[in-house]
């Protein structure tokens, strides 16, 4: 087998394990009426504490175990393991008993998420990246997008499955799909292929210029990146957690509802690519930019204008602007290279691509929660979302001031 077609299959394998895991981990904003409805004399962001500790556990896993797996593990053998864990998540909802047992199952879905998608599904191709050539931002973008396409499609399947069947037996069907794509992701990765973005031989000639781990956690632009990072998927995610139980607030079913949602994810698609596409003309500030305004703008709508035009048409609107935020998964892989180079990349990257977003996932739901159910608004949550979003844009800026690769290369 050539190389470049060891390099097509990579990538595509990735896309669809990303497609699937990403897609079963953001089902939970969809599911938060259904749980709210089961367990009535828990509050909204009690139990978006599943969701929390989730993604916690997934920031956890991301930042301090996922950089000395990608050394020793090839991603098909992770991806296998991601349909063994994925089976006992689902049961573990399937057969949950009380809001406790929902945030022990998030707990394990947050290592099932860790392990099996942004960090992961970029390490599948990682070590093709010379044979991508200048199409890198691009063919990175696309299997970022899908995660983003299995999100939105994940999305739309319970709004169908709603009509038919219970919100456990839902579970039950998307850990079927799950598993069948993690086992099409592992019979297409090539087997020989290592996730380490760079063999140990290259690694240790110092060829390939940047800054090791130790010394991009001296710097200042490594932590202004990761809170960077953290702050706009606050807003973000914030948003996307509460908007299916805010709409249902204002009137709409919970199907309507989760079709708002994926509608929203679908269209991020289309930015993702885009984001992957311009970065090499808008450069990573407009990329940046890109991200975080409209986003902030779509929440402010969101929070203040959408109670007193309530409709669906409105509702897209406002969704349009703001899935640029998915486009935050395209900043981390772009921004590593040009602050820390490539010798550590993979290292660096999984810590921002898996650490500081789902750190800020985590942080999401109970920051914004906490406010929505303390002053009894959305309205609130939504502006606080914006404004932390908007300080986590710019942090990305300071960072790029103080750039170390420069000053290392001027020095």
């Amino acid at each position: 087998m050539t190389d470049n077609k060891k390099a097509k299959l990579a990538a595509v394998g990735a896309c669809i394990a990303l497609f699937a895991n990403m897609g079963m981990n953001s089902v939970f904003t969809i599911f938060l009426p259904s749980f709210v409805s089961e367990w009535p004399h828990a509050n909204v962001a009690t139990i978006a504490l599943a969701a929390t500790f989730g993604c916690l556990m997934a920031f956890a896993c991301s930042t301090f175990l996922v950089g000395p797996l990608l050394k020793k593990v090839a991603p098909r053998t992770l991806f296998l393991v991601c349909a063994v864990l994925a089976v006992v998540y689902c049961l573990m909802y399937y057969f949950a008993n009380g809001v406790t047992m929902l945030i022990i199952a998030g707990l394990f879905g947050g290592i099932v998420l860790s392990i099996g998608t942004h960090a992961m599904g970029v390490a599948a191709i990682t070590p093709y990246f010379a044979k991508y050539g200048a199409k890198t931002p691009l063919i990175v973008s696309i299997v970022l997008a899908s995660a983003a396409l299995g999100a939105a499609a994940f999305s739309f399947i319970p709004g169908i499955l709603f009509n038919y069947m219970n919100w456990r037996s839902v579970f039950l069907v998307i850990g079927a799909i799950v598993v069948v794509c993690d086992l099409i992701a592992v019979a297409l990765i090539p087997k020989t292929e290592r996730s380490g973005s760079v063999s140990a031989e290259t690694e240790n000639s110092g060829e390939l210029p940047g800054l090791t781990m130790r010394e991009a956690l001296s710097t200042s632009s490594f932590w202004l990146v990761l809170f960077g990072i953290l702050f706009i998927t606050i807003m973000y995610q914030g948003l996307c957690v509460y908007m299916p139980t805010y709409l249902t607030t204002l009137g709409m079913s919970q199907s309507a509802a989760s079709s708002m949602q994926g509608i929203m994810q679908t269209v991020g698609i289309v930015f993702i690519f885009a984001g992957g596409a311009l970065v090499n003309k808008i450069g990573v500030k407009g990329l940046i930019l890109f991200t975080s305004i409209p986003l902030a703008l779509g929440c402010l709508l969101y929070a203040y204008a959408f109670p007193s035009h309530v409709s669906i048409g409105f509702a897209v609107v406002c969704s349009v602007l703001c899935v640029t935020g998915a486009v935050v998964t395209n900043v981390c892989p772009t921004i590593t290279p040009i602050l820390f180079g490539q010798k550590n990349m993979n290292q660096i990257n999984s810590v921002y691509s898996g650490g500081a977003f789902w750190g800020g996932a985590a942080l999401a739901s109970q920051v914004v929660g906490r406010v929505i159910t303390g002053t009894e608004s959305y309205a609130n949550g939504f502006l606080t979302a914006a404004v932390i979003g908007i300080a986590g844009m710019a942090l990305l800026f300071f960072a790029l001031a103080a750039n170390p690769m420069k000053k290392r290369e001027n020095a």
